[in-house]
């Protein structure tokens, strides 16, 4: 069976579609992302060979961004249309903007669309070959990137609900070229391509047959260094997951620092990256996370440090850090709650639950009152007046989400706090059905 990892002289329907085959997970729909070029077409062309053992769909997407653009929907169009294979043209818009240039964003915006079409368990095939593969590698090396980076694409990897497959990573654009002129192909010229203003034209037309002309097989020896890097990243993963369950704390967004401290310095960058990534987080530059470490590891813990970055941040509460999306501002406007409906907050929403014999006792449709803190609040709980400051900090709710929890009142009386308690008068008794309201802040995280 042929892997990716295989070098053929050239290229062949029987090699691709064996290639496909061993990596392709389990589906019945496979979508082609289009664009009516080289690669895209003979994968369309190759792809009309499995009929009808897969459900074939082709989707282009339309950037807007060049001159012929809207002709090359149309094409494109046609083009599956003589090929009996759907095709959906879907429109994007792309901006530049000073972190992330043209090409990145139209990356994003195209992949955006494509996750959008794609049902639980849809399969959707792009056409990166080895030289692109050896151009993202070459790439990512240049910025400085680490282990994953350098793994550049990989052959199988999941998008939304479906999954992304790259089946022609093992032959150059030349195999490519070879083929689709040996059948007769037709294809669409990008004049883009050519413009060297972009860092990865410029890698292709200007690099890349520098080292082809000392190295023949240059690509194809990237390609394998990305592999490589591929398996050592694999490697990293693994380690970090054992150590992750070591440093884990009381929920799966926080780390416990003792125990993370007696890491060695290598192993704690790599588990507390894996757990930013694994809570859907954007990953923190190198500098970036050296500051985790050297303004919040090592301080002490009665400071409350953060690190931010676009899109997270890291912060420390006693011996626990927290890591999270960039809150928003605290809010300073009270809010109208038709109870029981679900509401949404600032940050997170409140929800309730029916209970028996504890919880809120109140009837529906009962409007209240929302308010965040502003000081000085106090709360009839037990028999007692207490200060809403000191029963957050008792419960050991962490002070940036202080400002956002919500307080209930009715008639300007504070009747509950969620995950607090319910004020004296307002607590349902035995036999009695009450509500238990809760406030879910991780809405947010999502």
């Amino acid at each position: 069976m042929l892997s990716l990892g295989s070098s053929v002289e050239c290229f062949s329907i029987p090699h691709f579609l064996e290639t496909l085959l061993s990596i392709c997970p389990p589906t019945q729909r496979l979508w082609i992302a289009y664009s009516g070029g080289l690669d895209s077409h003979l994968l369309l062309y190759a792809l009309a060979q499995l009929r009808p053992r897969f459900e074939l769909r082709a989707i282009h997407i339309h950037h807007g961004l060049h001159a012929q653009a809207d002709n090359w929907a149309v094409h494109c169009k046609k083009v599956c249309q003589v090929l009996e294979i759907a095709c959906e043209v879907k429109r994007v818009k792309v901006h530049s903007t000073p972190r992330e240039g043209l090409e990145a964003n139209a990356r994003s915006a195209r992949y955006d669309a494509i996750g959008q079409l794609l049902a639980p368990g849809d399969v959707v095939l792009t056409a990166q070959h080895a030289d692109d593969q050896a151009e993202t590698l070459l790439l990512q090396l240049l910025r400085g990137a680490g282990v994953a980076g350098l793994a550049a694409m990989p052959p199988v990897s999941r998008l939304a609900k479906g999954w992304l497959v790259r089946p022609l990573l093992a032959y150059t654009r030349a195999q490519l070229q070879d083929y689709a002129r040996q059948a007769n192909l037709h294809w669409i010229e990008d004049s883009s391509n050519a413009d060297t203003r972009f860092d990865r034209n410029f890698l292709r037309h200007e690099i890349m047959p520098l080292l082809r002309q000392r190295w023949f097989r240059v690509s194809l020896m990237l390609s394998r260094a990305a592999r490589h890097q591929a398996e050592a990243d694999e490697l990293l993963q693994i380690l970090a997951e054992e150590d992750l369950q070591t440093c884990k704390g009381r929920t799966a967004k926080q780390l416990f620092l003792p125990a993370l401290s007696r890491l060695k310095p290598v192993r704690q960058r790599n588990v507390l990256r894996f757990w930013i990534k694994k809570l859907g987080l954007p990953l923190p530059s190198t500098v970036q996370l050296q500051h985790v470490f050297s303004d919040i590891v090592t301080a002490k813990a009665d400071r409350q440090p953060v690190v931010r970055w676009r899109g997270g941040e890291v912060r420390r509460y006693r011996d626990f850090l927290f890591a999270m999306p960039n809150l928003p501002p605290a809010p300073n406007q009270n809010l109208i709650w038709s109870f029981p409906e679900t509401l949404p907050l600032p940050f997170g929403e409140l929800r309730t639950l029916k209970v028996q014999g504890r919880g809120l006792k109140l009837e529906p449709g009962t409007l209240l009152q929302v308010r965040f803190r502003q000081g000085g609040e106090i709360f009839r709980m037990r028999g007692s007046r207490r200060m809403v400051k000191k029963l957050l900090q008792t419960a050991e709710l962490p002070p940036w989400q202080r400002p956002f929890i919500p307080l209930i009142y009715f008639e300007n009386t504070l009747i509950a706090i969620p995950n607090i308690g319910v004020a004296d008068g307002f607590v349902a008794q035995e036999g009695e059905m009450g509500w238990k309201i809760q406030w879910n802040e991780e809405n947010n995280d999502k």
